[in-house]
């Protein structure tokens, strides 16, 4: 397993260099940058260079990038910065704010971009897919970087509609991110042999905490039985809130225990954590 964490776990505080080489320090090599504002101020272009040049002298693997989709303006204001959105220039803007975002690659290749289709709750609409395929097709043009679409709560953003719209769209360079506490909340349980990167945290099935795995009601040894039977080889990255780095290490065991369990003999696995068969995926 190759684990990696997300700034997000800071998200209170400004993205620095000294804040990365915090998170260096922790253990971790693979870092994804979450680049909604204050947290990471993309439009600060020095900001980008110093953010570029800290990786490149670390010699660290790629970081992947987190596109915008809100801003914390102010202690009560929230713009959210959509793709989607039915208004042709809020589209614009949006596009704009992720363009800013992109230019972090002029210093530092990145691995991949994770994005958001729509807002939580949005929705489907057929033209939804028009919008989506004119904003990946820019980035793609843009910083030419694979995206991976993150499931979210909304009727957008469901496995099964990711997987329509690649469809569909027939683009080349996409992916999904799956997201375990999201899907906790969406009752996601199939769809794991799609997925190409993940963001790992846990919740109690009402709201999105971001809580560290296990802290959660979520039932880990099904999720990696899941993982485990799509024959999943991506990193996990964790997406957890509340500053404590220090819980990482005993988070990463369990999980790995897990794992080599279910790798190891999955019947036996099952029989230990009571977990009913599942299915296998279908090969297309």
């Amino acid at each position: 397993m190759e684990f990696g964490i997300s700034t997000q776990i800071h998200r209170s505080r400004s993205v620095t260099v000294d804040l990365l080489e915090s998170i260096r320090k922790a253990g971790y090599v693979r870092i994804e940058l979450f680049a909604n504002r204050p947290h990471l101020d993309f439009h600060n272009r020095a900001l980008l260079r110093s953010i570029g040049r800290w990786f490149t002298e670390n010699a660290l693997a790629a970081p992947s990038l987190h596109l915008p989709f809100i801003e914390h303006a102010g202690p009560l204001e929230k713009i959210w910065i959509s793709v989607l959105d039915p208004e042709r220039r809020l589209r614009e803007a949006a596009m704009d704010e992720i363009k800013r975002a992109l230019e972090l690659a002029d210093h530092v290749a990145l691995s991949y971009v994770v994005m958001h289709l729509g807002n939580p709750k949005d929705v489907f609409s057929p033209v939804a897919f028009d919008y989506a395929y004119a904003a990946i097709s820019q980035i793609h043009a843009f910083a030419g970087v694979e995206v991976m679409i993150e499931n979210i709560p909304n009727e957008i953003s469901t496995i099964e509609r990711i997987e329509e719209f690649k469809r569909v769209s027939d683009l080349q360079g996409l992916g999904i991110c799956y997201d375990t506490g999201h899907g906790y909340l969406q009752g996601i349980t199939g769809g794991f042999e799609y997925a190409r990167t993940t963001h790992v945290h846990d919740n109690h099935g009402e709201k999105d905490e971001h809580l560290w795995p296990f802290e959660g009601s979520l039932v880990w040894p099904a999720l990696i039985d899941k993982f485990v039977v799509a024959k999943y080889q991506g990193p996990f990255i964790f997406e957890t809130r509340g500053d404590d780095l220090s819980k990482g290490g005993d988070v990463k065991s369990r999980l790995e225990e897990l794992w080599y369990e279910a790798q190891h003999s999955i019947e036996e696995f099952r029989l230990k954590y009571q977990l009913e068969v599942q299915p296998e995926p279908i090969e297309e």
